[in-house]
């Protein structure tokens, strides 16, 4: 009986594992994803996506990413590589992707004007926790978030919005809580 209850316990265990890591995935906006270089974090995605937890300019040179995604601080200096010249990035054509926290001010209109500037290219925004685990994504109708699988709303500031999303995606919208909205400026 007690070999049972442990064999019970070591898959329930093993299961939970595999939620956890199904979380911490990589949701590029178009199907299929391109080339994808993620920058400061490991997370699991389609062919064609890279993980670089550390990286240097030669490393994302040689990759040749066609769209980025990572932390705003990683986004940043990728694109001041680019912008001084350090890096070439010559095949980036596909949206970036940046990861905040939840609670984190909204990406403001001005950095999404300067990798516009920067890198050619729109960038959205992911809402992660510190872990990594996907929690909501921003509607390519760029009219809300939508959550991640298994997501809770409570668990971040958001809203339920009371009409369907333009995207035609059935899946409810939310939008930022008022407060959050003005510190997104």
């Amino acid at each position: 009986m007690e070999q049972a209850l442990d064999a019970l316990r070591q898959a329930l265990a093993a299961a939970q594992c595999r939620r956890r890591e199904t979380r911490r995935v990589l949701h590029y906006p178009l199907y299929p994803a391109p080339r994808v270089a993620v920058l400061g974090l490991e997370v699991a995605g389609p062919a064609g996506v890279r993980c670089f937890p550390a990286w240097t300019p030669e490393e994302l040179e040689g990759m040749r990413p066609q769209a980025l995604a990572g932390w705003w601080p990683e986004v940043a200096e990728v694109a001041q590589q680019v912008r001084s010249g350090r890096l070439a990035l010559p095949d980036l054509q596909f949206p970036i992707l940046v990861f905040l926290l939840p609670g984190a001010a909204l990406l403001p209109q001005r950095c999404h004007f300067l990798l516009w500037e920067w890198l050619r290219v729109p960038a959205f925004v992911q809402v992660r926790n510190e872990s990594g685990e996907l929690l909501a994504f921003e509607c390519i109708a760029r009219d809300g978030f939508h959550l991640a699988p298994g997501a809770d709303a409570a668990a971040l500031p958001l809203v339920l919005s009371p009409r369907p999303c333009p995207c035609g995606n059935p899946a409810p919208v939310y939008h930022l809580e008022g407060a959050f909205q003005a510190a997104a400026g």
